[in-house]
């Protein structure tokens, strides 16, 4: 039996629930007869429409997604990382940042320099939009009491289907529990090459459709003062190709960060977070308690900025945290 006829005699079983079709039609765009026909060999999905049933059913059927990966290398393989030029940074890119680097309002800069790389990296990365999400994760400023790195926050991200464009509005906090907090208290770039793996080693953020990760810190001068995350759908996902491409664009946002935003290595103490459903329901209210800040301080007379005010919760809601993730203290980072 060919590739062909395997994912289309996996499709046909997998449609022989009504629930399922109904899904995996919606899911794709087109009606049930038209999945039933492809599933019978009577007409063949076009190309947009073979990419959205592959993300449709690489979780619920991976036997059939591999197949139809299998039987489409030149679509659902390996994304187009593939030639010299894929594997570098397009010099009209370069010349796109030291411009806005330069030319860009101070106020502007970094968020429109992070806008820039973040959503150049999707289009290199996933140009079939496979399912890939690229994160700026940074070391949230030490405490006045601490004088250390206990936490990273998630300031900018980007993603293909299945994970949303825009980027992440809610507020998340990660620690030495997590990839990203491993990989900046280490300095050195860290890989999870399996959703397996994932989960043995940060059950706390394994979450949905990652298949395999990369974290590459933000490194000037011998400080860091982050990391850049790359969640892909694809399993083993992760070779030389995209971690040289990955290290290059880690350069860029390293770049975007102030000098202040960089910390020693001796100022990394990261603790343990809790999961997201675990935070949210200190974080939900993060806005409402710096407009209270800002309140405060104007009842006294007290000078205080929108920034200032922010880092005060946020350096209130991290000791919370802390707090609640010490359960979590004993899970062992190998």
């Amino acid at each position: 039996m060919t590739k062909l006829e395997t994912w289309r005699r996996l499709l046909e079983q997998a449609i022989s629930n009504a629930n399922e079709l109904r899904r995996l039609a919606q899911a794709v765009g087109v009606n049930s007869v038209t999945i039933t026909r492809w599933a019978k060999g009577q007409s063949s999905p076009r190309a947009e429409h073979l990419r959205q049933l592959y993300q449709a059913v690489f979780r619920s059927h991976p036997l059939l997604a591999e197949h139809l990966r299998q039987a489409h290398p030149e679509l659902l393989g390996r994304p187009a990382i593939s030639n010299s030029e894929d594997q570098q940074i397009p010099s009209t890119f370069y010349r796109r940042i030291l411009t806005t680097c330069l030319e860009c309002a101070p106020a502007l800069r970094s968020v429109t320099m992070r806008n820039l790389i973040l959503q150049q990296m999707i289009s290199q990365f996933d140009p079939h939009e496979l399912g890939l999400k690229v994160t700026l994760i940074q070391c949230v400023p030490p405490s006045l009491t601490t004088q250390q790195v206990r936490s990273l926050r998630i300031v900018q991200g980007r993603g293909t289907p299945p994970w949303r464009s825009l980027p992440e509005q809610e507020l998340l906090l990660l620690g030495a529990e997590s990839l990203a907090g491993h990989c900046v208290a280490s300095g050195h770039y860290a890989i999870i090459p399996s959703r397996e793996d994932l989960i043995y080693y940060f059950p706390t953020h394994s979450e949905p459709f990652t298949e395999s990760m990369l974290a590459y810190p933000l490194l000037q001068g011998g400080k860091i003062a982050g990391c850049l995350s790359i969640a892909s759908t694809q399993r083993n996902y992760f070779h030389q190709a995209q971690l040289d491409l990955a290290r290059d664009y880690a350069y860029l946002l390293a770049l975007s960060c102030e000098p202040e935003e960089f910390f020693d290595s001796s100022q990394i103490a990261l603790g343990t977070m809790p999961s997201a459903a675990e935070q949210r329901p200190y974080t939900i209210s993060s806005v409402g308690r710096v407009l209270e800040q800002l309140r405060q301080a104007a009842l006294h007379g007290t000078p205080l900025s929108y920034k200032q005010a922010e880092l005060r919760v946020l350096h209130e809601i991290e000791e919370e945290l802390l707090l609640l993730g010490q359960r979590w203290q004993g899970l062992t980072i190998h």
